[in-house]
């Protein structure tokens, strides 16, 4: 997918979904605690989703603070073997004060070729310039993935896991996914039999 085509679709996702443009949104999956945790869609929204998501993922994320924090930052890690070779794409939010946060975040994944990403918060926007999966190996792989499946605590300077997608090779290893994202947190000995694993993350600092 072009990179015009994906900043457009993301613009409309974000159009829609963050700005408000559907009405019912609900934003319950967040407490007033520090949290960061998936939006919930109303009907409406999950049909559109549906549509937009044909050969894409979108991930959309709501998070809420009452703890004040000066740094937001949502990252991609990529995995060889349990090798971390890269951080494609991210954004990186820093007040000069502390504040409460209140936000949204959006993630479009475009599967060909080779993964790329595209993040968008309130305004910013991020995309990768490159494929990170080699175009011999992406029809020849099997991939599992999962997301978050509800609210995270956020807690000052801690890394959170909000999705993985691990590959292996047919005659591999068969994919195995925790339900419990955070056990891969500073655990790399869980993906290195694994060619390729991504993770998207986040981190909030004071």
């Amino acid at each position: 997918m072009g990179f015009a085509i994906m900043k457009k679709l993301l613009a409309f996702v974000l159009t829609i979904i963050l700005i408000g443009g559907l009405t019912g949104c609900s934003n319950e999956s967040v407490s007033l605690k520090d949290e960061i945790a998936p939006k919930e869609l109303t009907d409406d929204q999950k049909e559109i989703f549906d549509l937009l998501s044909v050969g894409n993922e979108i991930l959309l994320y709501d998070f809420k603070t009452q703890e004040e924090y000066r740094s937001v930052e949502f990252w991609v890690e990529i995995y060889e073997y349990g090798v971390l070779i890269s951080r494609p794409a991210g954004l990186h939010q820093l007040s000069d004060d502390l504040k409460t946060l209140d936000g949204r975040l959006a993630v479009l994944i475009a599967q060909k070729p080779g993964f790329q990403w595209t993040f968008s918060m309130d305004g910013a926007s991020q995309i990768n310039s490159e494929p990170y999966i080699p175009a011999d190996d992406i029809d020849t792989l099997a991939r599992g993935y999962v997301p978050i499946g509800g609210p995270i605590a956020i807690q000052d300077g801690n890394e959170i896991v909000l999705y993985t997608s691990i590959f292996s090779y047919p005659d591999g290893s068969a994919v195995a996914l925790y339900s419990d994202l955070q056990r891969y947190v500073g655990h790399p000995e869980l993906i290195k039999d694994y060619p390729y694993v991504h993770f998207i993350k986040c981190k909030f600092s004071k």
